[in-house]
């Protein structure tokens, strides 16, 4: 039900964010090229990127290729090219062929939308962009089940797509330090205005300090992190220093818990931030491997692979499934060995057990199948071990099989099934390197306090971004430094008169001019009117306020963290890099219903804020 619920969310967010079905403006080279840039001559429409349009350039030496753009370039109808396309893909083990995908999506000489659509996602059912697309094209056409439907494909291929899963993960990052920071900051801003009256008026009872001179006083407070080098979180600590000087307890402990929201930002979220943005870059042949076990890399990825196969163990995988993709069993055979020698993971267990059953050596690889079966929960591997059954003519073994496998995922059984009967030589499903395995290893803990220390530098450049425990001291110190100072003034200044004191007082005074005394207490009015048409101006305008005016400093916070949280993700939309086309407009519709959910959630609290100040 909860998947459903927010399924549901999204599609309002899909509703929400519009536009075309390819959110970018500016498609990356390669892709433009193969999606537009067909000879005239040839003939067909443009080949699917990530394959070289002329014929000339396709070599013999990367037969995947080369059966690809044979299946596709063959004059037909597009979805029969498209199946042809497919069944190629699978006759080389390819479940899902990303860049082909792509091209569809991209080129609109090649038929409706809608269509396009449709042929994508059989292209390519791992590729979140293409679901995003078909949930796009059924909502323009209101088929709002078909619609749901697809964006709920779309949400789940996310994280199980590397590139898809490394752009969420470092654009959700981004928003979310953006979020925190700007939340504390906002809060102790917000917090440090609202004590600044009290703190005048305590001055001007004093030693009738004016209004600019108490507010060259508080700034002096504020400041002084800032003028010792400190940056933007000096600037937060002296906020802090300065909204604790008055207010009640409780007020003080939320203006404390924003400060200590602020050194969470500084550094495990900051931490987390640079760890998400350094796996987009740090280990460029981790990333060339997955795309090598996809089926689709480009030269300089197989180069990359190629290259790195000797020392390096995704590489070595990579090549050798690439390999057995080619047709040259034997080498792919001996590399599997050694592989399997150092590492047993299932999948690599299962391709060997599809290389043994390519060469005839059935029994070989029912051996190795059963073994990855034994520690593994997959239903892929089930498949092919039926399939290894099947070739055995040990039909009983087979139902049984099937029947786990059904039992395990009905759905990736029944697709299976239809995407590879009848597949000549594509009896079994190769099962490519998981996102996890590289998303493992992308974290490098020194490149990540690296980065997280030079971007730390730009909010923190002095001793507070040295250390968690020198931030963790700056911070008691400019609390205990506020709390010092608000009780030094409290005591010489004596105790607080507001204006309700000040009404109270004239009517009780006795004798003297009466007419003066209502003239004073009308002036007392006025001001009162005016100080509340200002607090209720600044109550709608201001984010927070109407917390603070009504004496509700939680609630003051939650919608300045409401209000920071929206702008956060809509600064954030376009996420931390270019998506590399694999969400498509997914992206928009999440931030679409976030931003949506966010704005509701802030009306909700300024009524609410709004009610309980009326109330007193």
């Amino acid at each position: 039900m909860l998947r459903r619920l927010c399924g549901f969310g999204f599609l309002v967010g899909l509703c929400a964010a519009g536009g075309p079905v390819w959110a970018e403006p500016d498609p990356p080279p390669a892709a433009a090229q193969a999606a537009s840039a067909a000879p005239q001559e040839m003939g067909p429409p443009p080949a699917p990127a990530g394959m070289d349009l002329r014929r000339e350039a396709i070599r013999g030496d990367d037969p995947v290729r080369a059966a690809l753009w044979r299946a596709w370039a063959q004059p037909d109808e597009l979805p029969a090219r498209v199946k042809r396309l497919q069944r190629a893909g699978l006759s080389a083990g390819i479940g899902s062929l990303d860049a082909p995908a792509r091209a569809l999506l991209l080129e609109p000489s090649l038929g409706d939308a809608l269509l396009r659509a449709e042929l994508a996602v059989e292209l390519a059912p791992a590729l979140p962009a293409a679901h995003a697309a078909l949930a796009a094209e059924r909502l323009e056409r209101w088929e709002l089940a078909g619609a749901f439907e697809a964006l709920l494909e779309a949400v789940e291929a996310a994280p199980r797509h590397l590139e898809a899963r490394l752009w969420l993960e470092a654009s959700a990052h981004d928003a979310l330090f953006s979020a925190a920071f700007g939340t504390a900051l906002g809060f102790l801003a917000l917090a440090a205005v609202s004590a600044f009256p009290r703190f005048a008026r305590a001055l001007r009872r004093l030693r009738e300090v004016p209004a600019p001179s108490a507010g060259a006083l508080a700034l002096a407070v504020v400041l002084l992190p800032v003028a010792l080098g400190e940056g933007l979180a000096g600037l937060g600590l002296g906020l802090l220093a300065f909204a604790v000087v008055n207010g009640s307890a409780w007020r003080r402990l939320w203006v404390i818990s924003a400060a200590a929201l602020m050194l969470l930002a500084l550094f495990p979220l900051l931490e987390r931030r640079a760890e998400t943005r350094a796996a987009l870059v740090l280990d460029p042949v981790a990333l060339a491997a997955w795309a090598t076990e996809q089926g689709a890399p480009t030269a300089a990825e197989l180069a990359r692979v190629v290259r790195a196969a000797d020392s390096d163990s995704l590489a070595a995988r990579a090549l050798a499934l690439r390999l057995a993709r080619q047709g040259e069993l034997g080498e792919a055979e001996r590399r599997f060995a050694a592989l399997l020698e150092a590492d047993q993971s299932y999948e690599l267990v299962a391709n060997s057990a599809a290389v043994q059953l390519l060469q005839g050596n059935t029994e070989e690889a029912i051996a190795l199948y059963e073994q990855a079966a034994k520690t593994s929960h997959s239903a892929v591997v089930r498949f092919n071990l039926a399939q290894a059954y099947g070739r055995a003519i040990r039909l009983d073994v087979q139902d049984l099989v099937l029947a786990e496998a059904q039992s395990i995922d009905r759905n990736v059984l029944s697709d299976l099934n239809d995407r590879y009967n009848g597949q000549d030589g594509a009896l079994v499903a190769y099962l490519p390197l998981p996102a996890e395995a590289v998303v493992a290893r992308l974290h490098d803990a020194e490149a990540t306090g690296f980065l997280a220390q030079s971007q730390r530098r730009r909010l923190a450049p002095g001793v507070l971004g040295e250390s968690r425990g020198d931030a963790v001291v700056g911070l008691w110190l400019a609390a205990a430094a506020g709390l010092l100072l608000g009780a030094v003034v409290r005591r010489l200044a004596g105790p607080e008169e507001d204006l309700y004191v000040g009404i109270a007082k004239l009517l009780q005074t006795r004798g003297g001019d009466s007419m003066e005394r209502m003239a004073q207490l009308q002036d007392l009015r006025r001001r009162q009117r005016r100080v509340e048409r200002v607090a209720g101006l600044l109550a709608w305008l201001v984010p927070g306020a109407a917390g603070m005016v009504a004496k509700r400093p939680l609630l003051a916070l939650l919608a300045v963290a409401t209000f920071a949280s929206g702008s956060s993700l809509w600064f954030h939309r376009h996420g931390a890099v270019p998506d590399p086309f694999v969400l498509g407009v997914l992206p928009n519709a999440l931030v679409g219903v976030a931003v949506a959910t966010l704005g509701l959630a802030y009306l909700v609290l300024l009524f609410v804020t709004l009610a309980l100040r009326e109330k007193r």
